[in-house]
């Protein structure tokens, strides 16, 4: 039995909380944004005294970091990029996300030593673009989000000098790898420049609704023989202004994705020989980063070892919120089976942070902050990089009047829990298990 090749693990990092718990929940690497030249303007907290401080971390536990430069600038923002280049090459990260071909040369003649990965954003679907991107001196390319297992197969094969990396888990946009015009169009947000603000995701009020047979629409699946005209109105961002839609009857979220989650297939893409795997969510929490991180470690590890995804990573990922999971294009659907035509917000998941432990004091005791309401009764838990410890409410106490809680209301106010085992703080989320 050959050998199968452990794949790089490469989680996002919005902030250096995110970097910090990613790492230690399993990560290989991760990739953060440099301000105003990566696709999530919003939520990016990374500034470049953090970057000096992450890339130190990172590479303290024999990690890595990844520094996005992916936006498609328009002409008058070019001339910036220089010196933008130039202060991030100084610190020294370990390769360049980019998807621009003028800004790739950009750095290909300032800093040939810095490895480029090429950017899902540049729409790569072909073993003959890889080559083309391997020979510009490119040394990995982030593939498409619109293959399919046999494509990215084929494609590793033809290129098996590259370094190929896929998507593994997180939201997707419908769009090509990225490349959207809605949040332009409805929100006059460009996407490409990093400021989307999902209106994939919105819902929609309805009026002049009209029934109508197949004959109506000439377009029309004759599959189904009922069709809805309707006006829209995304009451949100544009009350006031209706747009006309015709809808089948799976309803009218036509845009939203369910979220990839590729553990089903992860075998197989690790089989195929990927080098890197994707976790996206930038502009998610740091537990997030630490939980999706979590699964995923375990799962590669099981793999390689020539054993079953263990339950807890189904656990995690099944935990978390989420708009339902799909492994969206590497396998063939049915429509009903990639998006969610039920509801526009997400699943809230089971586990509900709901405490920030502060300190630990000498006989074991947490000091809590308290984010979300919880009980006396509640079933609580801290999420370690070693997996889930209980915890207990029972023996609750105010941390300023020193009397017996039944219920910890929420935010505002602070508590004190007994507790017998040390735990590192920088790590561990004190959770509230709601299944």
């Amino acid at each position: 039995m050959t050998e199968l090749k452990k794949p790089e693990l490469l989680a996002p990092a919005g902030s250096l909380e995110h970097l910090h718990m990613a790492l230690n929940y399993g990560a290989d690497a991760v990739y953060a944004g440099v301000p105003k030249w990566s696709l999530r303007v919003r939520g990016n907290g990374f500034i470049r005294e953090d970057f000096i401080k992450g890339i130190e971390e990172a590479h303290s536990l024999g990690k890595k970091v990844h520094a996005v430069l992916n936006i498609i600038p328009h002409v008058r923002r070019v001339k910036a990029f220089e010196k933008v280049v130039d202060e991030m090459a100084e610190l020294k990260p370990d390769a360049f996300i980019m998807a621009d071909p003028g800004l790739i040369d950009i750095v290909r003649n300032r800093y040939p030593d810095i490895p480029i990965h090429l950017s899902v954003q540049a729409n790569t679907v072909n073993a003959g673009s890889v080559k083309f991107w391997q020979k510009v001196g490119l040394t990995r390319c982030i593939l498409a989000r619109e293959l399919s297992l046999t494509e990215i197969d084929m494609i590793k094969q033809e290129c098996p000098d590259m370094e190929i990396e896929v998507f593994a888990h997180g939201a997707l946009c419908i769009a090509v790898s990225g490349r959207c015009l809605i949040s332009g169009l409805l929100s006059h947000r460009d996407a490409n420049i990093g400021a989307c603000n999902n209106s994939c995701r919105y819902g929609f009020n309805v009026r002049n609704v009209h029934a109508a047979t197949s004959d109506d629409m000439i377009a029309f699946d004759k599959a189904n023989d009922t069709i809805i005209c309707a006006d829209l109105e995304e009451s949100m961002h544009h009350p006031g202004e209706w747009m006309h839609m015709e809808e089948d009857l799976n309803g009218s979220y036509l845009m939203n994705s369910k979220d990839l989650c590729t553990l089903p297939v992860l075998k197989k893409l690790i089989e195929i020989g990927v080098d890197s795997l994707k976790i996206e969510g930038r502009s998610r929490s740091p537990f997030y980063s630490a939980a999706i991180s979590r699964a995923y470690r375990l799962a590669i590890d099981a793999i390689v070892r020539g054993e079953q995804i263990p339950d807890e990573s189904y656990t995690i990922v099944n935990s978390i919120p989420s708009r339902g999971y799909t492994t969206a294009l590497l396998e063939p659907h049915r429509p009903d089976q990639t998006q969610d035509y039920e509801t526009n917000s997400p699943n809230p998941g089971t586990l509900q942070i709901c405490g920030e432990i502060q300190s630990q004091d000498e006989d074991g005791t947490l000091n809590i902050a308290v984010k979300n309401r919880f009980e006396k009764g509640s079933k609580l838990g801290i999420f370690t990089p070693s997996g889930m410890l209980p915890l207990s409410a029972e023996n609750m106490v105010d941390a300023k009047k020193g009397n017996a809680l039944d219920v910890a209301p929420g935010t505002g106010y602070f508590v004190k829990i007994p507790y017998d085992k040390k735990i590192d703080l920088s790590t561990s989320v004190m959770l509230r298990i709601d299944n």
